[in-house]
């Protein structure tokens, strides 16, 4: 019988690991620039306000857990610098993908995670406040059109797939 919930698990249960090969198959330079264009897009509209002038000579670390991704973003010359590399450190936020892709989709609020230690944050509370606070302000809609959809179908096939191993883990003698 075809269960859809047990398919949607492994689904997920590959993703960490899909995402780890295509990283390590990409050049960094390659994801190093893409994520520098991509955020400097997205976030044009704060960076020409200044909104972003508290990360000037600051770097945040995002790490997603589950994906082994790390990266620095800073302010340079009002552009946004991505670095993989970084050995500078002004605040690590790390959660899982999952974690990350709920902020993003509005389904949980970081301070429900960070209660939860499902967020983390080591170094300057004064730079994540304002992180939290930028973030706050900015819609899911703002995304280009196929994206908010594409983000919302993944994050309810994340949850659905939680449950199902929730369900699992529960019943005895299951797999």
């Amino acid at each position: 019988m075809f269960d859809i919930n047990r398919v949607s698990h492994k689904l997920v249960a590959l993703l960490p690991t899909l995402a780890q090969r295509v990283q390590q198959l990409t050049p960094k330079r390659v994801q190093q620039q893409g994520l520098t264009l991509l955020l400097n897009k997205f976030f044009q509209p704060e960076l020409t306000a200044g909104s972003l002038d508290f990360l000037a000579q600051r770097y945040l670390v995002l790490q997603v857990s589950d994906w082994q991704l790390s990266f620095a973003i800073t302010l340079k010359n009002n552009k946004l610098q991505v670095e993989l590399a970084s050995v500078q450190q002004d605040l690590l936020i790390k959660a899982s993908s999952q974690d990350f892709l709920d902020l993003i989709c509005g389904k949980v609020d970081p301070d429900t995670l960070f209660f939860r230690r499902r967020l983390s944050m080591l170094g300057d509370t004064e730079l994540g406040l304002y992180c939290k606070n930028l973030l706050d302000t900015i819609e899911l809609s703002r995304l280009p059109p196929p994206l908010p959809a594409l983000l919302l179908g993944w994050q309810s096939l994340l949850a659905t797939a939680e449950v199902a191993a929730d369900q699992t883990a529960t019943v005895p003698g299951s797999l």
